[in-house]
């Protein structure tokens, strides 16, 4: 992952690098897990009956792949 490779290109010691790490690895994901809820919620509101021709899940401007692809 390129985060890794920016956190190792740092004059870090290797605890610092390792803990850094595994902050950003949490961060990441803290930010799946909100891209999934925020992707049911589009899709609970496409299925509600009362919401008007919408197509929310659409929406969505950052795709899967496109996030992964920053990570």
């Amino acid at each position: 992952m390129p985060y890794r490779q920016t956190v190792n290109s740092l004059g870090l010691s290797a605890s610092d690098k390792h803990q850094l790490l595994l902050e950003f690895d949490k961060l990441r994901a803290e930010l799946t897990d909100m891209r999934t809820k925020f992707g049911t919620l589009l899709a609970k509101l496409d299925a509600d009956a009362g919401v008007t021709d919408t197509n929310y899940a659409s929406t969505q401007a950052l795709t899967a792949a496109q996030f992964n692809a920053l990570t």
